[in-house]
């Protein structure tokens, strides 16, 4: 059951991190597009100058915060390894024991004759 749940963990931060991805690169794209478009119209237009400029700036940030996501990303699947090679180890010292003998059940008592 333990397995299940680090593989269910491991899917969905996977997931997250995907789709997290994909939609960081829509709005950013989309508007440089928009922009680079409005400005080879109306290259004299210092709001869309400026957007430009932010754009660029925000692109920088996007790919910064990608990078450190990714980062984590990859830190959380090696500790993930690392604690699953552990348990793995524990459950085999546990089954090692030699003097981990079962309960005996108690006898059953004897009832009188009718």
């Amino acid at each position: 059951m333990i397995k299940m749940s680090h593989v269910l963990t491991a899917l969905l931060l996977t997931t997250i991190s995907v789709a997290h991805a994909e939609t960081a690169n829509q709005p950013v794209s989309q508007g440089a597009a928009s922009v680079n478009k409005n400005l080879s119209n109306d290259a004299d237009n210092k709001g869309l100058q400026n957007a430009s400029e932010r754009l660029k700036e925000n692109e920088g940030k996007v790919a910064e915060k990608r990078a450190d996501a990714d980062k984590r990303h990859a830190d959380a699947r090696k500790e993930h390894e690392k604690h699953e090679k552990h348990e793995k180890q524990e459950k085999h010292e546990h089954m090692d024991k030699p003097d981990h003998d079962k309960m005996e059940r108690p006898a059953k008592p004897e009832r009188p004759v009718r």
